[in-house]
């Protein structure tokens, strides 16, 4: 089953969907201009499968002095984690 999520991310239940669906139908809502939004790139390039996420905790002060890092050199806080990660894994 192919999953739907919200623009923050979160993940749709059966439940919102026929919410949503109810919603529409009461309105005169046209469909015929609707249109998609492309989802985010695959980071591997392989089409068929998603890209996992890892999660991690961490204390407020170290979030705080990554993200400023991270900005400060024009980065995401996930693209410096991927890095950090490829160069702890090594190579394959």
């Amino acid at each position: 089953m192919a999953w739907s999520f919200t623009k923050s991310g979160r993940r749709l239940t059966e439940a919102d969907i026929e919410k949503l669906a109810d919603e529409i139908e009461s309105t005169d809502f046209e469909l015929s201009t609707w249109t998609t939004r492309p989802g985010r790139p695959r980071l591997d390039g392989r089409a068929t499968e998603h890209s996992p996420r890892i999660a991690v905790r961490v204390p407020e002060s170290l979030r705080r002095r990554v993200l400023r890092r991270a900005t400060a050199e024009g980065e995401t806080v996930s693209r410096v984690v991927r890095r950090l990660l490829e160069e702890y894994a090594g190579a394959d």
